[in-house]
């Protein structure tokens, strides 16, 4: 019971999440008659899975739900629609081809309230702004129409209790206040109670009668109305910026003392341009009237000057903060000023998870059907992306439980040009956690088998992309590559995977690494797949700092030109690896010789630099991905690009979360930032300097040789060790199959083709080429392909 008012929801104990990742952590709360309950936490804390488990399109764990005294912990979303509980989750989900109308009328259900045409006019009376937009189909509606729309269409099935997630995200102030004061008449008309999930601090202040505070999947505190004038209270609870404001400064929202009302007053003073005190405006910069920074603390200011070695007296730091604040006056500007993002072009339904019934392989994150133009090069094929590649309105987890919960704003620069080509995004490919780890053992939500034998490593790390291809159940994937992520699930599930030439591919809009050995590259089922894709993928973007005029052809074109008399280089340093397994050498060897029946010129050659590569990609690794990946949250400075804050922002949420990265992860962090504070960094510098020299030593190669040859991987895929596996064994499975395709993540095109079945596995062989040299891999690779099926060598 909460207050004197009948108890409506009554939740206790509830836990939950998505498979084995575990989410909510033992979740009590009440919500009484009429009342609005608001929810606030940090992005990745638990939100948006609490209204999911409590609307049940997640099952609940453990604990138990009850609505209005009946139990409907184990119920069907549908059953709980039936008793008058509406859900309108984050990301809106309307149907973006159908009318105003129609996604109304789609939504009614007959519960006694009248009928579907009276219930449409009196909905209607509520949210007046859609009567001029009835025939406008919902994807070509704005961000803000399309919410009030999504709260239309829930209300069309008349139910008593809501639960709304996010409904002011990506929304302008306008339609924000028109919102709040829709769901406030709808309360007091028509009786509404609601869950309330909203990082608008001035939106669920208004609304609720009181809020909550969820930390990393526990509920940590309550704050009452009151407590909610209170801001510096707020703060408190959830540390500096979690609530974001849209309003104009008002009292209520930074009442007196706190840091905005101290900042504001020292504004005042320091505009007048003080003394020592550097101006930052001028006569048209517009006055700040929306002080959305947090400015910083006399013990904040304190702590960073500790950090920095300083020895500040607290007037000095006073000082300092004194004139520090015209220049965080500019960053309130930024904060008020809308993105500059890509548009959006094709609409789409944000898809659904699969299943295991429908995902045997856990290959599959979320399956959608997003169609681009009506003809093009890519026409009827179905694609499944990397789950670090940016779809707009499609969750994104990389692998990892800290990303869940997170949905772009953006399509990447590559899924822009799937959908332009008239390719068909088929949904989401489950990859490796935060991308580190060649082996498929480390997804948050469980491993990703291998198509070929279950209970074995399908690669990582876009474990999801090959094994959907050799399943068959795509015709082309995209996969990302650091340290051989294309290429190794390629080898390991018997299909054609191009890791281009760096910066061939735009890698606009997919979860980075570390920007000089990011790629991304096409996993198809044949070489001719490969060829085309990678025409419809290559180019500038401009967006993309990792690119620099790449040179575009035709790949097509190297089609069934044969490889006689291509000079190939068989890499010695390749084989007879202290890891290698002697049926994948001899394998290699054997398809090796079929390039000799072919025409081409076969000979073996020497780059004793190959096994130094392996330890310089290292340095670069764990240095480059500690200081671009964790500490600048997937984002870091000094380039100009595309940023996604968004993802910044989600990619944060690690430090309070660190201790649910992967094993492979930590022993990565734990090396960066070792020889990045212990040694300053030098050691990146010298290791980037020294892989110039390796590929100095690979180009000396490829001047006499057209292409190299090696195995892509010196084993074949292992067993996925049990989920108790003792770290060392966690890490070993991860990174023990690295040793020939970290070398060429420094730029060169490198291709793997399945050239063999062993034990029942698929071994890969690898083509490398010189800078821009993809159209021999592919002249290559298709001569091969066509002379001989590869699962018969």
């Amino acid at each position: 019971m909460t207050g004197e008012a009948e108890t409506v929801l009554e939740v206790r104990g509830l836990f939950g999440g998505y498979g084995r990742v575990p989410v909510l952590h033992g979740i009590d709360i009440d919500v009484g008659e009429n009342q609005v309950v608001g929810i606030l936490g940090h992005n990745g804390m638990g939100k948006s899975t609490l209204l999911k488990t409590l609307m049940g399109f997640l099952p609940a764990t453990g604990g138990t739900v009850r609505f209005r005294g009946q139990e409907i912990t184990k119920s069907t979303p549908y059953a709980r629609a039936a008793i008058g509980i509406g859900y309108v989750p984050q990301g809106r989900g309307i149907f973006p081809q159908l009318s105003v109308r129609d996604n109304m009328r789609f939504a009614y259900h007959d519960h006694g309230q009248g009928s579907e045409a009276e219930t449409f006019e009196t909905i209607l009376e509520h949210f007046p702004r859609l009567n001029r937009l009835l025939d406008r189909e919902g994807g070509a509606l704005s961000g803000g129409e399309q919410q009030l729309l999504a709260l239309a269409r829930c209300l069309m099935a008349d139910p008593d209790f809501l639960l709304l997630d996010e409904p002011t995200e990506g929304i302008q102030p306008s339609i924000i206040e028109e919102m709040a004061e829709t769901l406030d008449g709808l309360r007091r008309q028509r009786g509404l109670t609601m869950l309330l999930v909203e990082q608008n601090f001035d939106f669920i202040a208004d609304l609720s009668d009181r809020v909550v505070v969820l930390e990393r999947g526990r509920l940590t505190g309550e704050l009452t109305k009151q407590d909610l004038q209170d801001r510096a209270k707020v703060d408190r609870f959830l540390g500096f910026g979690t609530a974001r404001s849209t309003r104009p400064g008002e009292a209520s929202s930074h009442p007196p003392g706190s840091s905005a009302n101290i900042a504001s007053s020292l504004s005042k003073s320091s505009a007048v341009g003080r003394e020592g005190t550097a101006p930052v405006h001028n006569l048209n910069t517009p006055p700040v009237t929306n002080m959305t920074i947090i400015r910083p603390t006399l013990s904040q200011m304190q702590e960073m000057a500790q950090r920095f070695g300083m020895h500040l007296t607290d007037a000095e730091l006073e000082e300092y903060r004194e004139i520090m604040e015209p220049y965080i006056q500019c960053y309130d500007r930024i904060d008020a000023a809308p993105d500059y993002l890509p548009e959006v072009r094709y609409p789409r339904a944000p898809g659904y998870r699969p299943s295991p019934a429908e995902n045997p392989l856990n290959a599959w994150y979320y399956k959608t059907d997003i169609k681009g133009a009506v003809d093009g090069p890519l026409r009827g094929k179905r694609i499944a992306l990397k789950d670090t590649v940016c779809v707009a309105g499609v969750p994104m987890m990389n692998g990892s439980s800290i990303m869940e919960g997170y949905v772009p704003e953006i399509d990447a620069t590559i899924v822009t040009r799937i959908l332009d080509a008239g390719g068909i995004v088929a949904g989401k490919a489950h990859c490796e956690n935060l991308c580190i780890s060649g082996g498929s053992h480390t997804n948050a939500t469980g491993p990703v088998h291998n198509p070929w034998k279950h209970g074995y490593m399908a690669g990582g790390s876009s474990s999801g992309s090959a094994a959907l291809v050799a399943a068959g159940e795509v015709d082309m994937a995209i996969a990302g590559d650091q340290g051989g992520s294309v290429r190794i699930p390629s080898s390991s599930c018997g299909v054609y995977g191009m890791k281009p030439t760096h910066g061939l591919v735009p890698y606009t809009g997919v979860m980075p690494v570390e920007q000089t050995i990011d790629h991304v590259g096409p996993v198809t089922s044949n070489v001719a797949d490969n060829a085309l894709f990678l025409e419809v993928l290559a180019g500038e973007d401009g967006l993309d700092p990792r690119q620099n005029a790449p040179k575009v052809y035709r790949y097509t074109e190297a089609l069934n030109r044969g490889c006689n008399g291509m000079r190939i280089g068989i890499l010695k340093q390749g084989f007879g690896r202290p890891e290698s397994e002697a049926d994948v050498d001899d394998k290699v060897r054997a398809a090796v010789d079929r390039f000799s029946e072919l025409g081409a010129r076969v000979e073996e050659v020497s780059v004793d630099e190959h096994h130094f590569a392996a330890d310089l990609w290292t340095a670069i690794t764990v240095e480059g991905l500690q200081d671009h990946m964790m500490h600048g949250n997937c984002g870091g400075t000094n380039y100009r690009g595309l940023f996604l804050p968004s993802m910044i922002n989600q990619a944060a949420a690690w430090r309070h979360r660190a201790d649910e990265l992967s094993h492979s992860l930590k022993v990565c962090m734990f090396l960066g930032e070792y020889f990045q504070t212990q040694y300053r960094g030098r050691y990146y510098g010298k290791a980037q300097n020294l892989m110039r020299k390796v590929h100095e030593k690979y180009l000396e190669a490829l001047n006499k040789h057209d292409l190299l040859v090696m195995p892509t991987l010196p084993m074949k895929p292992q067993k996925i060790p049990p989920a108790d596996c003792s770290i060392t064994l966690y890490v070993q499975r991860a990174f023990e199959m690295i040793g020939n395709t970290a070398p060429f993540n420094g730029g060169l095109p490198a291709m793997s083709l399945p050239c063999g079945l062993s034990e029942g596995l698929p071994i890969g062989m690898m083509l490398v080429g010189p800078h821009y040299g993809e159209l021999k891999i592919y002249q290559a690779a298709h001569a091969f392909e066509q002379s001989v099926d590869w699962r018969t060598l």
